[in-house]
């Protein structure tokens, strides 16, 4: 249980199904005092292993295993040869890392509104090309798939890379094909509240072989360099570069592992948690978070009230009932960054400050998402069903 008074379930996904699995991998490593991906007295090579299991849930060909999703969005970028300076759109909705990894590939982010998706909405997209236009990165919120078929139709009428921010959706699917597999490339996070998690890490998913190999230069110093040891790295096929380190250890790689066979099982149930809860409710008039494929979904449960003060009434509500919820991001778009509302990098102010994204601020601030955990029993969902109806009357006035 968690340490939060009053709380009955965790809302933790990955962490709350930890288990001997995890203990095993790690001491595995530790005994083998290998932790480092290359090599090491006795190397288990569980970095490789993780890249080959993890693209086979992505449905690509090649994954590189990182140190954190922006360092996978940053990576993803380089891979794909953004030129300095270049322009990337993003959503007003998103964690700031999203706009860190544009930053740190030199890029310029130019923001979008979101739709009642809290996804990037298809309809705005075109009208944000301009001739520094290089890319777009929609985001995959909280385990729900961006409308994703829109948003490439768009790019490939315009010539624009698509970068996937899959930081909060492994394991999530849009009509029938997994994130991280739509676009250009795919980045993913395994930072604590994620799906799977080793604390921190990330992955590149992608599939042209030559942004792979970029990808995997980009995040081990350039890839080729020769070591003490006498080893040279990289193919020396393509023109050598400067890159950086973000590279996952074996130690990372193998935590991870033993948590893939619980992805798709936990995604169901709390996909299946979602849907009972909104089928207990149907009687009320509640306007729910629109989800481009509910089939995909990673198990989400976010619903709009009619106002920022309906939606503080209903988040305290449930609170007093031991149920956890949000507003998501505070019910702050990232421009309300004062870093990124001022286009303040480390060297220097790099875009002018953006407009009010009204729509955005307006739906993110209305919004409430309701915490599922992968632990939660079926009392659980029952005391859930109960507050929701409970304060449902309090927060709008309506009889639940």
């Amino acid at each position: 249980m968690t340490g939060e008074p009053g709380m009955r379930y965790e809302t933790w996904r990955a962490l709350a199904l930890w288990g001997e699995e995890e203990a095993a991998a790690a001491m595995e490593v530790i005994r083998s005092r290998s932790l480092f991906r290359y090599y090491g007295p006795d190397l288990g090579h569980r970095t490789d292993t993780f890249e080959r299991e993890f693209s086979e849930l992505a449905g690509v060909p090649h994954t590189v295993a990182v140190s954190s999703g922006t360092a996978a969005l940053t990576a993803a970028m380089v891979g794909l040869g953004i030129p300095a300076g270049a322009e990337v759109i993003v959503p007003a909705v998103t964690f700031v890392g999203s706009v860190s990894a544009v930053v740190a590939a030199r890029g310029i982010p130019v923001f979008a509104e979101v739709d009642d998706t809290l996804t990037l909405d298809p309809g705005q997209l075109a009208g944000l090309v301009t001739e520094r236009t290089w890319g777009v990165m929609p985001v995959h919120l909280g385990n729900v798939a961006a409308d994703m078929d829109p948003i490439l139709e768009v790019a490939r009428r315009h010539g624009l890379r698509v970068v996937e921010d899959a930081a909060q959706a492994a394991g999530v699917g849009y009509r029938g094909r997994p994130v991280g597999g739509l676009g250009d490339a795919g980045a993913f996070s395994f930072q604590l509240d994620k799906n799977i998690t080793a604390g921190e890490g990330g992955a590149v998913t992608v599939t042209d072989p030559d942004v792979y190999d970029r990808v995997a230069r980009y995040q081990d110093q350039g890839g080729q360099f020769t070591t003490s040891k006498g080893a040279t790295r990289g193919s020396g096929d393509q023109p050598p570069f400067i890159g950086t380190n973000t590279r996952m250890t074996e130690l990372t790689a193998a935590v991870l592992s033993a948590q893939l066979p619980r992805l798709a099982p936990m995604c169901r149930r709390l996909r299946d948690v979602a849907r009972q809860v909104r089928a207990e409710t149907a009687d009320l008039s509640v306007q729910w978070r629109r989800l481009p494929d509910e089939e995909g979904s990673g198990g989400d449960l976010t619903l709009f009230l009619e106002s920022r003060l309906a939606a503080r009434r209903f988040v305290a509500g449930l609170h007093e009932a031991g149920i956890p919820a949000h507003t998501m991001y505070q019910g702050q778009t990232v421009t309300s960054n004062r870093a990124v509302r001022e286009g303040r990098t480390p060297w220097g102010v790099e875009w002018d400050r953006p407009p009010r994204f009204r729509t955005s601020e307006g739906l993110l601030g209305r919004s409430v998402t309701i915490g599922l955990g992968a632990a939660m029993t079926d009392d659980d969902v029952t005391a859930l069903v109960a507050a929701f109806r409970k304060n449902w009357e309090g927060a709008t006035g309506q009889a639940g």
